[in-house]
C-alpha cells in the first residue's frame, strides 16, 4: 500500500480503514458481529438518539470517501452506538482526550462533539490496560504494529511522562511517525523496523499488540514473545488478537490459544473482547529478571 494523492491529510479516511477502522455500509451492517453486539447492548433511548440526531452527510464534508449517502448515514449510526457503549464501559479519561482533528477523521458528531470508532475502541482497550497496570505509571511503552498511531495517541495523552516506541512495517511506520510526531513534537518517540528490534537495547514497562500478531508465521510470533520477555522484565504485556485467523498468503491458521506464552508470565486479565467478539484480550505481568524461567 502506498500513500495516495490525499497523502497524510486524509489518513483517517483512507489508510485507517486498513488497520482497525471498519466501514459500516448496508451490506456489512447486516452481517457485522460488531453491530449485532452493539444492537444488543444499546438502550432503546440511545438507539433513537443515534438515529435522529442530525449529522452532516454532504459529499463535501465527506471528501475523499467514495460512499453512498446511505452508507455514510449508517456509518454515523454505528459509530454512535459504539460511542454510547464506550461511555458506559470504556475509560472515561481516554474518551475525554477527544478525537484529534489531524488526519481528517470522519465527520461523525454526537451531542455536537466529534466522535470516532478509534477513540471509542481505544477507550475500551485502555480501560483493560489501566486496570491491569493498577497504580503503575508506565514510563517506557512499546507497541507492535501501531497502525497510524490511534492507541499511541491515547497512551501518550494519558501518560505525559512516557516515551513510546512503535515497531512496524512500512508504510504504517512512516504514517505513525508523521501523526504522532506532529501531535507530540517534544516527546521522545522511536519508530523501528521489525528487522532492527533485536539490535536496539530497550526496556519497557508496557508492551502491547492489537490485531497484529495474527499476520505473522508461528516462528515470528514466538520470536516476538521471546523479545517481549526480555524487554518487559518486571513489566506488563497486553495482547488483543483474533481468536483464530486464517492467513491465506502463507496458508497458516493461527490461534491465540496456541501462542507460546512463557509459563513465568502471570496472567492478570483474560476475557473476550467487547464489540469485536472474534477477538480476545489478555494481559500479563512479567517476573523480574532473576526469577524468569
Amino acid at each position: 500500500m502506498s500513500l495516495d494523492e490525499h497523502g497524510f491529510d486524509a489518513v483517517k479516511r483512507r489508510q485507517a480503514l486498513r488497520y482497525f477502522t471498519w466501514q459500516w455500509g448496508w451490506r456489512r451492517l447486516r452481517t457485522s458481529e460488531q453491530i449485532r453486539f452493539l444492537m444488543r447492548e444499546t438502550t432503546t433511548r440511545d438507539m433513537v438518539r443515534a438515529v435522529v440526531e442530525p449529522n452532516t452527510l454532504s459529499r463535501r464534508a465527506w471528501a475523499g470517501v467514495d460512499w453512498s449517502l446511505i452508507d455514510r448515514y449508517l456509518y454515523v449510526f454505528a459509530t454512535r452506538l459504539l460511542w454510547y457503549y464506550a461511555e458506559r464501559h470504556g475509560d472515561r479519561m481516554a474518551l475525554a482526550v477527544g478525537e484529534a482533528p489531524l488526519g481528517s477523521p470522519f465527520p461523525v458528531r454526537l451531542r455536537r462533539h466529534l466522535v470516532s470508532q478509534d477513540l471509542a475502541n481505544g477507550s475500551l482497550e485502555i480501560g483493560t490496560i489501566r486496570a491491569g497496570l493498577g497504580s503503575v505509571q508506565p514510563r517506557q511503552i512499546v507497541e507492535i504494529g501501531g497502525g497510524y498511531g490511534r492507541t499511541a495517541f491515547l497512551l501518550l495523552s494519558l501518560y505525559p511522562e512516557a516515551e513510546y516506541t512503535i515497531v512496524d512495517i512500512e508504510p504504517a511506520r512512516t504514517i505513525s511517525n508523521w501523526y504522532l510526531s506532529t501531535l507530540f513534537p517534544t516527546r521522545k518517540l522511536l519508530f523501528v523496523s521489525p528487522d532492527d528490534i533485536e539490535h536496539i537495547p530497550m526496556r519497557a514497562d508496557l508492551v502491547l499488540s492489537i490485531s497484529s500478531l495474527q499476520e505473522m508465521l508461528p516462528d515470528q510470533v514466538e520470536r516476538y514473545l521471546q523479545w517481549m520477555a526480555v524487554i518487559a522484565t518486571n513489566g506488563f504485556v497486553y495482547l488483543k488478537q483474533w481468536n483464530e485467523w486464517n492467513n491465506p498468503v502463507d496458508d497458516v491458521v493461527l490461534r491465540f490459544d496456541d501462542y507460546p506464552i512463557p509459563q513465568a508470565w502471570e496472567r492478570v486479565y483474560d476475557a473476550p473482547a467487547p464489540v469485536q467478539t472474534s477477538f480476545r484480550e489478555r494481559m500479563w505481568r512479567l517476573p523480574p529478571a532473576d526469577s524468569r524461567s
